[in-house]
């Protein structure tokens, strides 16, 4: 009973300095009388706020004035074009439409070092969740994702590298190995190295360019 007594006094306390604080602001705007709506209700435990975007609307009735906060509709989220589908690519129609470029649709599946978070939490299904994996290992490769690295050591201050690399995308490095590919022969003649991955092959193609996984 102590710890609700408490509480209540609490309330009352918040109560009456949220009113004073109304009233004092709305009397050094007008001196007419004033009539405040849309306060914090009381109840018995304390303060119950009212969660909710609010706006502030002043109204003239005669000599007073009513000051209320009007609760702002929020508009409703978009839906999924197909709900029922468990795996959340599935549900805005997503698959094979992503490659490593789009980093905001990989972002919300990566932690904030760079890894790519469990399947429990993301909700992909396994097929799904191996090519998001691998758009992952190919935006970290291209430099796309400079934000999403492992927490240096308290201290640790890295060098600056002399020659710092060009913004590529993908286009001299193999995605099994972070070695530059060098010159591999001449242009009719020479070993092709794979810079995409067999993964990405079924993706919508919006030109008639086709996609090249070899450099």
């Amino acid at each position: 009973m102590k710890v609700v007594s408490n509480m209540a006094a609490l309330g009352i306390i918040k109560y009456v300095r949220t009113t004073f604080c109304a009233v004092q602001c709305a009397l050094t705007r007008n001196t007419l009388p004033v009539r405040l709506s849309s306060l914090p209700q009381l109840s018995f435990f304390g303060c119950t706020p009212n969660r909710g975007i609010r706006q502030v609307v002043e109204k003239q009735e005669g000599k007073t004035t009513v000051i209320e906060g009007v609760t702002v509709p929020t508009p409703e989220s978009p839906q999924p074009p197909n709900p029922t589908a468990k795996c959340p690519i599935y549900q805005w129609n997503l698959q094979n439409k992503y490659t490593y470029t789009d980093v905001l649709l990989l972002s919300q599946f990566i932690r904030s070092d760079g890894g790519m978070l469990p399947r429990r939490i993301t909700g992909l299904c396994a097929q799904e969740h191996n090519k998001i994996a691998i758009c992952v290992q190919m935006a970290h490769r291209a430099g796309l994702l400079p934000n999403h690295r492992p927490r240096l050591p308290e201290g640790h201050t890295p060098k600056p590298k002399p020659n710092p690399p060009l913004n590529r995308y993908l286009t001299r490095y193999s995605l099994k190995s972070v070695k530059p590919i060098y010159r591999k022969g001449l242009k009719w003649c020479k070993v092709r190295m794979p810079v995409g991955h067999p993964a990405l092959k079924n993706n919508v193609r919006y030109s008639l360019k086709p996609i090249y996984t070899k450099h």
